[in-house]
């Protein structure tokens, strides 16, 4: 969850220097909206995040690990069809790697 948070503000940080731009007028696709889309993945990502991260600490043990699986993978599914941002896809394909890095250990 750190690193969510961590990423949604690296994210605004790096938003927020547009490069000189004028500010845009407030609106739907404007810095809210990234802000507000950012805050809706970190929402998202969260039960996913909870779920990978059981089996990961479950990973030194196959047979409490194997179980939970399956329910990380729907919830990352889950989180896949609501994600709305890069960084929230990026976070998303990084716990999926770890939850299958599991998953190929514990057959």
């Amino acid at each position: 969850m750190k690193r969510v948070i961590a990423v949604a503000v690296a994210l605004l940080v790096v938003s927020a220097c547009g490069g000189g731009k004028p500010a845009p007028s407030p609106s739907p696709s404007g810095l809210g909206a990234e802000l507000k889309a950012i805050e809706m993945d970190m929402n998202t990502l969260a039960a996913a995040n909870v779920a990978a991260s059981d089996v990961i600490r479950a990973s030194g043990d196959c047979d409490a690990a194997r179980p939970l699986i399956p329910a990380a993978n729907a919830r990352l599914d889950e989180a896949q069809r609501k994600v709305q941002t890069a960084t929230g896809r990026t976070t998303l394909d990084a716990l999926r790697k770890k939850v299958r890095d599991v998953s190929e250990n514990c057959p």
